[in-house]
């Protein structure tokens, strides 16, 4: 028979299979049941070949293939009990024998249920023993092959069963049974191949029932496949709590959880096992199965449709919108959203001013009959064809729905007075901004204006006086940008590199301490640029003066001389902090990384190093001390701006400090070279 006359059989005989499976107790182990007058074995084999070991006298009549569960307890799992009518053909030693044997052999199998070898071939035994091929030269022993293929494509595999046929076996039909569990599934369906030595294969196409058909059956629903997993509910204050537990009384783990909108829904998997009181619909059903388990199904709400019908409503929503049909008549075209399938009567109505819906004759409908749902909402729509109003945006909805009647209108009247609740905001709002921009505006104007005057001559003295003293060894060009930066930010500097003519004519001690009181009036400091040889000097200083008891004027009466002695004045008198403050340079790098390391004439005057510490110098540096809010802010608005334009322009300063020295270094190793060869030359000279 051809593949697709056993299919079309097989649907046609769908329904008696189901009603017929049968339920076997049956050890896994014992998987052949074989004929007394055969001995059997069955084994593996290659499915790229089969019939390759097909062997022997024995020929396949016919192949029955019936789906059984076979059972051990209440534990039960899909089978094949498969059957396979044998015949062995007789080696007859003349004709006589073998017409006597056709009599005997039609006789016996005239009553089977197979009539596919009611008798012997024609041929002879010569003839016969040419159509198969001896296994092993042994005329007793017989082989036949069955394989199995799955209809979702998965690998074919084959077993192989070889039979030591007796003079018995040769004297009736025989009927081997083989059970077969592996890759047979609820639903599968599985296509059989038996093939003998005639190479006239035998095709079996199973179909097994699902497992919703099985568990539909009466007399299987106590298998263990068709308990699914027992649904709880447990209530609480806001949430509603799902418990699942197997048939074996064990925690949910390995459970699967759904929800549905309706026995006839579909199944959305639920993410946690907690739904909020408020999304609670009397049409909720859930599901629940534990892997190849039939699915439990409850719908615990049903009874409770009063105390949830107000989610329902709550989460229910209609969108409207007027067209046209191909005709030109007006439509108004509906479309609801709602948790449950819901029936309801609805009709058109027209809004009126005092807010009330006049109902449009002649409208009236039922709703809602066909729904469609997604795994996100369920909805219907309908629409009122031919509805003829003189304002079609005041047409709303009218549905009631269990005795509650509720409006649904694409613009809502009450939406002019929220317009002016929402109007009214704004405009204060934005008020409020242009009346801040105007104050942050004039208060920038106020700030600059200020700052302006604070920075003319009259005004400086206000921010403060400096004395900026350094050593004749630092870079002047340094010194002089520094005393330009303190100068922009509005403080009076005096700078011996910038008064040349007055300190030739009276001296640089005459000089110093005339700019000394005059500062010291007026509340201002000294600052002392700190570099290397300046603290060499402050060292050798404090030898001559403290240690030696000398007079270190007679060595040196330079500016830095000059200056180092009025700090070793104010030390003396213990005022030394009030007058001179230190300035660091971070391009420098000097050896005073703590209080020890500073030269003991140089000891508790207050060090800042620039630019890291800009601001507490402004600090130090500024005469202003307000009392005011207004003062203060201003005070604080230029404070920030200072600290920021001073560390910027040390930083600049020092960039350019850095740059110059690096080509300084580059170009020393050429001179040394030059000098060198020409110290080199000189001596070749003399010689």
């Amino acid at each position: 028979m051809k593949l697709t006359g056993w299919i079309v059989q097989l649907l046609l005989l769908a329904s008696g299979c189901v009603c017929s499976l049968e339920r076997v107790t049956h050890n896994p182990e014992n998987n052949v049941i074989c004929p007394q007058a055969l001995n059997c074995s069955v084994r593996d084999t290659e499915p790229i070949t089969p019939l390759d070991v097909v062997c022997g006298p024995v020929y396949v009549c016919s192949l029955a293939v019936k789906p059984t569960l076979c059972c051990q307890g209440e534990d039960c799992k899909p089978c094949l009990w498969i059957s396979i009518q044998l015949s062995i053909i007789p080696d007859l030693k003349d004709e006589k024998d073998r017409d006597t044997e056709r009599s005997e052999y039609e006789e016996e199998s005239s009553g089977d249920w197979d009539s596919g070898c009611v008798s012997i071939p024609d041929d002879t035994s010569e003839g016969q023993s040419k159509e198969y091929s001896l296994c092993e030269d042994q005329l007793d022993q017989a082989t036949i092959t069955i394989c199995y293929q799955p209809a979702e494509g998965q690998q074919e595999w084959c077993k192989r069963v070889d039979f030591t046929v007796t003079s018995v076996a040769s004297r009736k039909l025989l009927i081997l049974t083989l059970v077969e569990y592996k890759d047979v599934a609820f639903g599968r369906t599985m296509k059989i191949t038996v093939g003998s030595f005639a190479k006239s294969l035998e095709v079996e196409i199973n179909e097994f029932p699902t497992l919703k058909t099985v568990c539909s059956l009466p007399d299987l629903k106590d298998i263990k496949q068709c308990k699914g997993p027992r649904i709880f509910i447990k209530r609480e204050k806001r949430v509603v709590k799902v418990l699942l537990a197997d048939e074996d009384e064990r925690a949910s783990e390995g459970l699967s959880l759904c929800v549905k909108r309706g026995r006839e829904g579909r199944c959305s998997l639920m993410p946690n096992n907690i739904i909020p009181l408020e999304s609670i619909t009397y049409c909720m059903c859930l599901q629940a199965w534990k892997n190849d388990s039939v699915r439990s199904e409850i719908c615990p709400f049903e009874q409770n449709k009063t105390e949830f019908n107000a989610n329902v409503l709550s989460n229910m929503s209609v969108s409207l919108a007027h067209i046209k049909t191909n005709d030109g008549e007006p439509v108004l075209s509906w479309n609801l959203t709602a948790p449950c399938r819901i029936r309801a009567e609805s009709w058109p109505c027209q809004l009126e001013a005092d807010g009330k819906c006049t109902e449009v004759e002649g409208f009236r409908q039922k709703c809602c009959n066909d729904w469609t749902e997604n795994s996100t909402v369920l909805w219907a729509s309908g629409k009122f064809v031919n509805i003829r109003s003189q304002n079609h945006q005041q047409l709303c909805v009218m549905l009631n729905v269990d005795g509650k009647i509720v409006r649904y209108c694409q613009h809502p009247l009450e939406r002019q007075y929220w317009s002016l609740l929402v109007l009214l905001p704004l405009i204060l709002l934005c008020l409020t901004a242009f009346g801040v921009l105007l104050l942050v505006n004039k208060l920038k104007w106020s700030l600059s204006e200020w700052d302006r005057r604070c920075h003319s001559q009259g005004m400086q003295d206000m921010r403060g006086q400096v004395l900026l003293l350094h050593s004749s060894a630092t870079d002047p060009e340094l010194v002089c940008k520094l005393g330009q930066l303190l100068s922009e930010l509005g403080f009076r500097v005096f700078l011996d590199l910038w008064n040349q003519t007055e300190l030739g004519s009276c001296g640089p001690a005459a000089w110093l301490h005339s700019k000394l009181d005059h500062i010291h009036k007026h509340g201002g400091k000294a600052l002392l640029v700190l570099s290397p040889s300046t603290l060499q000097r402050a060292e050798l200083y404090w030898k001559i003066a403290v240690e030696r008891q000398s007079n270190p004027a007679t060595y040196s009466s330079d500016m830095l001389a000059s200056a180092l002695g009025c700090i070793f004045a104010d030390r003396k008198k213990g005022c030394g902090a009030q007058r001179f403050v230190l300035v660091q340079l971070d391009f420098d790098e000097l050896p005073i990384n703590e209080e020890h390391d500073m030269p003991k004439l140089l000891r508790g005057l207050l060090l800042y190093k620039l630019p890291s510490q800009s601001q507490g110098l402004l600090m130090e540096l500024c005469l202003e001390n307000p009392t005011n809010v207004s003062g203060k802010l201003k005070k604080m608005w230029w404070m920030r701006k200072a600290q920021r334009k001073l560390a910027q322009g040390v930083q600049n300063i020092l960039s350019r400090v850095r740059t110059d020295s690096m080509l300084t270094q580059s170009d020393l190793p050429s001179l040394d070279m030059e000098d060198t060869e020409e110290i080199i030359f000189l001596k070749n000279e003399q010689h």
